[in-house]
């Protein structure tokens, strides 16, 4: 094996961040409803433990113990006016000390209050740089609060008297209680959650994509894992959605680029195997649904069409479905159940679809058919009237069993599904076919994307429309009648 260890790319990065965008929307989406409920739960406390602001105003005097200003007359000048600007500061400080609360809770007698319940909740301010004081409690009782404020306006005076020897308040407004709600939906946590939750997901992608790599750039394939890679397959879902056999053919562009690669990879695996005949290859991957049936059933119809004999056998016998590519139903009669079991022979079993391909499909059965010498023995016999032999087999990664067709198998041709299995599951399964004594011929990339550059292999207009074999499908069809039938 090469290297190891991936290059990590920024493009494949962003790629990762593609893929789980869906993720990322859901822990956002998380993030932001915890925040939405926190901030309910904090606006519910908040109403339950503050329920009514009680209000007052006053306005301080420069008195003194006698009730005379300090101009000695029974009204302030513009001096006493300033003075008394000035004490604000001062006045504030006393009215919320703890010997003019303490005297404001004795006054009512309340009991169960402290004098630093009142201080917490009680709000003094200046109002515009004047003599005048606004006054604020939040009380969880309307007639409990006012009793409170009433209680400290009648005892500054005399405090105010003894601490700072002058200056008074008279009152300008009455207390008055207002019901008030004391939480606030907090929108600013809102964002703090849903951006936690985006970073969370973001991390997640970052976390799987550095632990679980996967082939997002398929570079990392010759480079990493030391595996040619003889083609590669674009991604197009409406082509292989189409619910067609793979025998009928035209000259529709959808699907055209998936097309022309599998001529490309044809005319590749033809040069690297060489002159020769009865040439037995198996397909298989490191995990299911990596696509390699499609690859052997649309390979063995360009090497068909390149005027070799091919035989096309489903050797996946834990999930038979080659048939269902080529043909409407699968008769048993006709399937590699009936040819094993001795109740078909090879003329009946095997399926003619051109002149120059032939399929042998499985059925699922019960009890599986054994990848035994018996087995063995049947398709050395089948490979002598053929130039290639294809056989669609479990992942080895997997099924240990698909190992026993290197007996029968000059190579193994490797499927690798883009951004699917991971380089671990991949590398282990590479590991298993080399202990094994066969060494894969190469790779198809399934399902490719470009991520910003071009196949290594072009595109379909590069091939040109009618290029590849040397003849389009359409022709291939018309020279080799392309309809199943038998022997």
């Amino acid at each position: 094996m090469q290297d190891e260890h991936l290059n990590l790319r920024l493009g494949d990065f962003l790629h990762a961040l593609i893929k789980n965008w869906g993720l990322i929307c859901g822990t956002t989406a998380a993030g932001l409803a915890i925040g939405i409920l926190l901030s309910m739960v904090s606006y519910m406390q908040g109403e339950m433990s503050k329920e009514y602001i009680i209000t007052s105003a006053i306005a301080v005097t420069s008195q003194t113990a006698d009730g005379s200003f300090t101009s000695q007359t029974s009204s302030p000048d513009s001096t006493d006016i300033y003075l008394a600007e000035n004490m604000v500061d001062s006045v504030i400080y006393v009215l919320k000390s703890d010997r003019t609360l303490k005297a404001a809770v004795q006054n009512i007698k309340l009991v169960g209050i402290a004098e630093a319940d009142i201080y917490d909740n009680l709000v003094l301010t200046q109002y515009r740089d004047t003599q005048i004081i606004e006054i604020s409690l939040y009380w969880r009782s309307a007639e409990e609060g006012v009793e409170i404020l009433n209680a400290i306006n009648e005892v500054a005076p005399d405090i105010l008297i003894e601490t700072l020897k002058i200056g008074s308040v008279s009152v300008v407004n009455e207390p008055k209680a207002k019901y008030r709600i004391g939480g606030s939906v907090n929108a600013s946590m809102w964002v703090y959650m849903a951006a936690l939750g985006l970073a969370a997901g973001v991390g997640f992608s970052f976390l799987k994509f550095l632990l679980l790599p996967t082939v997002v750039n398929t570079r990392d394939i010759e480079g990493s894992l030391g595996l040619e890679i003889l083609g590669e397959v674009p991604e197009n879902r409406e082509y292989f959605r189409r619910r067609q056999s793979l025998l009928v053919e035209d000259d529709d562009p959808v699907g055209a680029n998936v097309r022309e690669s599998f001529v490309s990879a044809a005319h590749i695996l033809h040069n690297r195997l060489g002159p020769g005949e009865h040439q037995c290859i198996y397909i298989t991957s490191a995990e299911p649904d990596e696509g390699k049936t499609h690859i052997a059933a649309n390979l063995a119809v360009q090497l068909s069409d390149l005027e070799h004999k091919v035989l096309l056998i489903d050797l996946d016998v834990r999930n038979p479905s080659l048939g269902g590519l080529f043909l409407d139903k699968v008769d048993y009669n006709h399937t590699l159940n009936a040819l094993y079991r001795g109740e078909a022979t090879a003329e009946e079993a095997v399926t003619n679809l051109t002149g120059y391909l032939d399929l042998l499909p499985a059925i699922l059965e019960p009890k599986e058919i054994p990848l035994g010498d018996a087995m063995m023995t049947l398709i050395k016999d089948l490979a002598q009237n053929y130039d290639y032999v294809l056989m669609d087999s479990a992942p080895v990664g997997r099924v240990a069993e698909t190992l026993s067709l290197n007996r029968i198998a000059q190579s193994a041709l490797f499927v690798i599904r883009f951004d699917y299995s991971s380089m671990n599951a991949i590398r282990d399964s590479l590991d298993r076919l080399e202990k094994s004594g066969i060494k894969p011929l190469g790779c198809i990339v399934n399902r490719a994307k470009p991520l910003g550059r071009t196949s290594r292999y072009g595109s379909y207009d590069h091939y040109g429309r009618n290029s590849g074999s040397g003849r389009s499908a359409k022709n291939s069809a018309e020279k080799y009648g392309r309809s199943a039938s038998r022997h």
